[in-house]
């Protein structure tokens, strides 16, 4: 009978054995073969919606591209200065899709997104003479002056235009539609210029600012921390190994 047991010990030593080394096989060598590898961003924690991304919340890992999800994002430069929109979870692939750049309107198309902390949307009524010949566009900058009490300086400086149009105009622009004129605007504006602002809503003058002046590109991607060779859109992988940044298009014949 004792013979049985030791037999029985043998054996099981013997299997547990065998599935160490099948193990360790598996952390050294590469079972899938003919196959080209991806860099992926792996989330290394939880990450709760809206939340500022930095490097250190992932990791490139190299996978077969066969284990890669459509659109995820390559490279950890690419996400510094966008924000999470929604939540994502301890290792998942990080897909592009759920990116939102910061100070940007994102996918679910809501407005206070577009909103830097501090500032409030703002609408006024606007004519052809005050929209530069509906020449004025989203993102646009302007100067507000009081036309009752003339002055070389504006009382308003350097505003931002969040919207033209109404939200009906918007939907049809999204479609392709380009807004060509309008009768309200929305702007950005402080607790300080809304004041300002409600003194000046009965006679106001604006003026286009130029986008060299309006904008310091240099200065707001050294405050912001934004690598300088960051590209305009997140490198993603499309399958078969190729990272571009755009989906792949087909050719007909």
């Amino acid at each position: 009978m004792k013979k049985i047991y030791l037999i029985a010990v043998v054996i099981a030593l013997a299997a547990g054995l065998a599935t160490y080394f099948f193990a360790n096989e598996l952390k050294t060598s590469k079972i899938v073969t003919g196959v080209d590898d991806a860099t992926v961003l792996i989330a290394l924690r939880d990450i709760d919606e809206n939340t500022i991304l930095t490097a250190d919340m992932f990791q490139e890992v190299k996978m077969p591209v066969t284990a890669v999800s459509y659109g995820t994002v390559s490279k950890t430069n690419d996400i510094i200065g966008y924000m999470s929109g929604v939540k994502i979870l301890r290792g998942e692939q990080l897909m592009a899709g759920k990116l939102i750049p910061v100070g940007e309107e994102n996918a679910k198309g809501r407005l206070s997104y577009q909103l830097e902390n501090g500032k409030y949307a703002y609408t006024i009524e606007i004519d052809a003479r005050n929209s530069m010949a509906y020449f004025l566009k989203e993102g646009d900058r302007i100067n507000i002056y009081d036309s009752v009490s003339p002055s070389a300086k504006p009382a308003l400086e350097n505003i931002l235009v969040l919207k033209i149009g109404d939200y009906a105009a918007n939907k049809q622009q999204d479609a392709g539609v380009e807004i060509t004129s309008y009768g309200v605007m929305t702007l950005e504006l402080d607790e300080k210029q809304i004041a300002k602002f409600l003194d000046l809503e009965k006679a106001y003058r604006i003026s286009l600012v130029s986008y060299v002046e309006a904008y310091s590109l240099a200065d707001d991607i050294a405050a912001a921390g934004i690598p300088e060779d960051q590209p305009a859109e997140p490198q993603t992988n499309y399958g078969m190994g190729e990272i571009t940044t755009a989906p792949p298009t087909t050719e007909s014949n």
